[in-house]
């Protein structure tokens, strides 16, 4: 009787710890499992996040690739046309006393399509590098009297050593901050700062508008989406703390990009 109660006792014995075995087996399994599945699920968030912005970056270049033809098309066939019809148009009445009145309306929409290529497609950043460059866009502005820009460019010329892409990125991300102030901020004045910074290049930007508030998304945009993606794309950063009175923007280039 005594072995047979051992013997039950021993097969109870057995039952529970194969019991707790193949639970155990079953719990490690479906760790392993859940940690596959959510790995696998990782790596296609990762994916459509690298494939998305893939898809961005080609998008940017593709309209960089049309605002050049546009400009082109602008400067070379529209321009060049107003030119000659100003110069057939003067010489059709260049016995008359009196000034034309046509020739300062054709002067004024010959410099419009002229700023409109010029804004499409920036020549002067192949011809004369960013620092001209940017110094023309805030002149752009500057004379259109909705806001006062002021540049501060503590290395000079040595901005101009930024490789193209590096160049036409700040540009157009300098560009899209501008028109954001003017369209949104309310702001009077512009404030650009450029200077080095241990082994980086440090930009900012800041305006004296109403700025933003500290609960609102401020990438939310897609000016400030726009922003960020070419900032990507030249491996650089930016912070954008609240500031006490209006929108403020610093933006980090490596050095290695120049």
């Amino acid at each position: 009787m005594q072995k047979l109660t051992e013997d039950i006792f021993l097969l109870i014995v057995f039952a529970v710890c194969g019991t707790f075995i193949l639970a155990a087996s079953f719990i490690f399994f479906f760790i392993r499992y859940q940690r596959r599945i959510n790995q696998q699920k990782a790596a296609m968030q990762k994916a459509e996040l690298e494939h998305s912005e893939q898809l961005l970056h080609a998008t940017l270049l593709s309209q960089e690739d049309e605002r050049k033809r546009i400009g082109r098309d602008l400067h070379d066939d529209v321009g060049a046309s107003l030119s000659n019809l100003k110069m057939i148009m003067s010489q059709a009445v260049e016995t008359t006393a009196d000034k034309p009145a046509f020739k300062p309306l054709i002067d004024n929409i010959i410099t419009t399509v002229r700023n409109i290529s010029h804004s499409l497609s920036p020549p002067g950043l192949a011809l004369f590098g960013l620092e001209n460059t940017l110094h023309e866009l805030f002149d752009n502005f500057n004379a259109a009297g909705l806001v006062k820009v002021n540049f501060e460019n503590e290395p000079g010329e040595k901005i101009n050593s930024f490789d193209e892409q590096t160049s036409l990125a700040l540009y157009r991300i300098i560009q899209e901050l501008l028109t954001n102030t003017v369209k949104h901020a309310g702001a009077s004045n512009i404030l650009v700062k450029c200077f080095e910074e241990n082994s980086y290049y440090i930009i900012t930007y800041q305006d004296d508008g109403k700025g933003l508030s500290a609960g609102r998304d401020k990438k939310s945009g897609m000016g400030m989406q726009n922003v960020e993606a070419r900032l990507r794309m030249i491996n650089a950063t930016s912070e954008m703390p609240v500031a006490a009175k209006g929108f403020f923007i610093k933006i980090t280039v490596p050095a290695k990009m120049v």
